[in-house]
């Protein structure tokens, strides 16, 4: 009907508005599957109820004002992304802190049936350490109002033929990190695995893990640690012009690769 957002924005800004920046856990109840779980940083939030929401709701009260500022959507038949700042004051430090990511959902019966997503953690953690909050970059003028595209062969042929290279991502146009050592600088690609892809019209969406060795680049990493092998998750979204990819945002688990240096 003429006038009203799809019913995939809608779900997708219930996430992001009437959920997280709301601070209302019903929501996710309406809009997420009983079995819903996600994938984050290495780790699976197997369940609503059990585990997502409680790791979910711990943040939220963490952040009491947190906001959450969309930059980039893509919507799909059965799937949708999302570009993001999170951003706000922490109740333990007393200060502000905006860190970026890149979520994805599978869709099933008009909720959230599956999630993929990475966050840049570490910035926020310096933020946080040093008191200067990042300047959050302008939001997308109408993220709900986007079309809904289907599924194309040819974007995905490209997309998956760029990933077939495991450096590919971290030669990203646009890499949401902010504040110590992008993803290059951190590790030697030698393979990457795709988690979860899809594609809408020209625009792609993906989850994939990267795998190598560590390159250096933390300052409170051992120097001894490089060579060592390495894993870090990664989410991104990429747009596909004349069988290319010509534009690649993507964002990895920077800091749960520098505490499993640090600690493993």
């Amino acid at each position: 009907m003429s006038g009203e957002i799809s019913a995939q924005a809608r779900v997708l800004r219930g996430f992001a508005v009437d959920f997280l920046t709301a601070h209302n856990p019903e929501v996710a109840r309406r809009i997420m599957a009983p079995d819903y779980c996600l994938s984050i940083g290495g780790f699976l939030l197997d369940g609503r109820d059990d585990n997502y929401l409680p790791a979910t709701v711990a943040q939220l009260d963490l952040f009491p004002g947190l906001c959450v500022t969309a930059h980039d959507v893509v919507l799909g038949e059965d799937a949708v992304a999302l570009r993001f700042t999170e951003h706000g004051v922490s109740a333990r430090e007393g200060r502000g802190s905006s860190w970026g990511g890149i979520t994805l959902f599978r869709l099933a019966d008009g909720q959230l049936q599956q999630g993929w997503a990475e966050e840049d953690y570490l910035a926020r953690k310096l933020q946080l350490r040093s008191g200067v909050v990042n300047a959050i970059a302008a939001p997308h003028p109408a993220p709900w109002d986007q079309p809904v595209c289907v599924p194309d062969a040819q974007t995905e042929q490209a997309v998956r033929s760029w990933l077939a290279d495991p450096a590919a991502p971290l030669r990203a146009s646009d890499e949401i990190s902010a504040g110590g050592a992008p993803l290059a600088a951190l590790i030697d690609p030698a393979a990457i695995a795709i988690s979860t892809l899809f594609t809408a019209g020209s625009r792609a969406a993906f989850h994939a893990v990267l795998t190598g060795t560590y390159a250096g680049g933390f300052d409170d990493v051992d120097p001894a640690r490089a060579g060592s092998d390495v894993t870090v998750p990664i989410a991104g979204i990429l747009d596909v012009e004349a069988g290319a990819v010509t534009r690649a945002q993507i964002c990895g688990d920077r800091l749960g690769l520098q505490r499993r240096l640090a600690h493993g």
